[in-house]
């Protein structure tokens, strides 16, 4: 099927026109059958009115033979009656009772009753006593100049009379109405198609070859010659295509301003990105190089105080107490030092991360104990329920990742307070690793924010801890490294819990 046959077949102009002829038909057929039925009553009384002139007709003789009890008389009178067209019947009575009859009659109990050869009614079977009507007169005799009613006459008609008599009336009548609904069907969908359907497909494929390259080279013409709704339609799309070819030209125009615009913010972005990687990468290189030159003294000061801590004797407490102190101090220090070097080589390209099949368990084991002595000055105690768990990740960054959450552990507990290790395989089967404490808490807002680099929280600043903010960033970079993940839960002066989720081997892209 063509597109202009089925834009035409479903157009809404089509619809409109089987709509209104659809309208048209039922009333068309209302008001014919309204006339059929009209025709109908008025035959039905034409009929009933002429059964009332065969009293006039009838009569005289009727009541002669029926005075004179003449059954001779009265069954020729009958005869004659029933040659009559519209009747179908003719019943006698005498004060109520039966006396004679002929052709088909009605009974006083309704039943529909017919005359034999003998002139005997018998019940005809299956009539319907509804389609039959009747018109009854009283007999009267005139003896001694007087009248005398002697009885009653009944005449018959049923419906087939009418319809005969209708017959042809009606058939016009249909006839006419059938040249009536043609001839009106072929006038609608004549003047629906000039007037309608062609201007509205015309406008259709005008809209289809649409082309905003090609807007200068399509023109409409719905050939109406009126002044109507279809005449704005063409006016106002040919107002349309030439204002879509005047914006046409400005955003090309606007375009090629903008190509010139991004290239110049390219250029722009680029010399910004190359002055952003030489000062990260000044950065790094002046934090590696303070980062070494402080190891150097800091190994000696911690070396010396550990050899001169070896050989102090009894009577030194004092200066034993001072060795500890900065023996405490110094390795602090070099921790800090060690995670600036460790936060510089993370972010570099040259980061690498050696797989193999580690043993979370004596990961966890060795990692208690290093952080071990910095849990004494605040009494603050560590438990672990061995577990066996093996994950596919370097072992040196998952130490490193547990050593500085149990550092942050310890410095944002409360005296006398826990911390609790534990590890767990999740609904997935990933192996995950827990780190709680009853610490502060870090309120909602601000776990966002913790593993953001150099940043520290107001508690830290307000109560002195020391640190200078590169763990959990440190962490993050790690944990990402691995591809594993890293959330936190935590109430305010409740505690935190860290928790490290390892994939699967299977799942590890190199």
């Amino acid at each position: 099927m063509s597109t202009n046959l089925f834009l035409k077949q479903n157009s809404i102009a089509t619809q409109l026109i089987n709509f209104v002829f659809s309208i048209y038909c039922v009333i068309a057929v209302a008001i014919t059958v309204g006339q059929i039925v009209i025709e109908y009553k008025h035959t039905q009384q034409a009929i009933e009115d002429e059964l009332k002139t065969n009293q006039q007709i009838f009569e005289p003789v009727l009541s002669a033979g029926v005075w004179n009890l003449d059954k001779e008389q009265i069954t020729n009178t009958l005869n004659g009656m029933l040659a009559i067209p519209i009747v179908i019947g003719v019943k006698i009575e005498q004060k109520g009772q039966f006396f004679t009859g002929m052709g088909i009659i009605k009974s006083n109990s309704g039943e529909v009753l017919k005359f034999n050869e003998n002139a005997k009614p018998i019940a005809v079977v299956g009539a319907d006593s509804t389609n039959i009507f009747s018109y009854e007169f009283p007999i009267n005799y005139i003896f001694r100049g007087k009248s005398r009613e002697v009885g009653s006459a009944t005449i018959y008609s049923n419906s087939s009379v009418i319809i005969q008599r209708v017959q042809f009336g009606v058939i016009l009548i249909i006839i006419n109405a059938i040249i009536k609904t043609i001839a009106l069907w072929c006038l609608f969908v004549w003047a629906g198609n000039r007037l309608l359907i062609k201007p509205l497909l015309k406008l259709v494929h005008a809209i289809d070859k649409v082309d905003f390259d090609e807007l200068g080279e399509l023109e409409i013409n719905l050939d109406n010659k009126r002044e109507n709704e279809l005449t704005i339609i063409e006016s106002s799309f040919s107002e349309m295509l030439k204002n879509l070819a005047d914006t046409r030209i400005e955003i090309i125009k606007s375009h090629l301003l903008l190509e010139e615009k991004v290239k110049e913010r390219t250029k722009d972005l680029l010399e910004s990105k190359n002055e952003a990687e030489q000062a990260n990468k000044a950065k790094s290189d002046f934090l590696s190089r303070i980062s070494h030159e402080l190891n150097t003294p800091l190994n000696a000061i911690v070396g010396g105080s550990q050899v001169l801590q070896c050989n102090m004797t009894q009577g030194d407490s004092d200066n034993s107490i001072l060795l500890k102190h900065i023996n405490t101090a110094g390795l602090h220090l070099s921790m800090l030092v060690k995670d600036i070097m460790d936060f510089v080589y993370s972010n570099k390209d040259e980061f690498e991360v050696n797989w193999e099949e580690c043993n979370l368990n004596d990961i966890i084991i060795s990692s208690i104990v290093m952080v071990q002595p910095f849990t004494q000055a605040q009494n603050i105690t560590i438990d672990y329920e061995q577990k066996e768990h093996n994950v596919y990740a370097d072992s040196g960054r998952i130490r490193q990742i547990l050593v500085n959450l149990l550092n942050n552990a310890i410095k944002y507990n409360k005296k006398n307070g826990f911390i609790e290790v534990y590890t767990s395989v999740n609904s997935e089967g990933a192996v995950q690793m827990h780190i709680k404490d009853s610490g502060i808490g870090i309120d909602s807002s601000d776990q966002e924010l913790i593993f953001e680099p150099f940043l520290r929280l107001d508690y830290a600043k307000t109560n002195c801890i020391d640190g200078i903010g590169i763990g959990l960033s440190l962490v993050k970079t790690l944990v990402d490294r691995m591809q594993a993940t890293v959330s936190v839960y935590s109430k305010i002066n409740i505690g935190s819990t860290f928790t490290i989720t390892f994939k699967q081997k299977k799942e590890i892209q190199h």
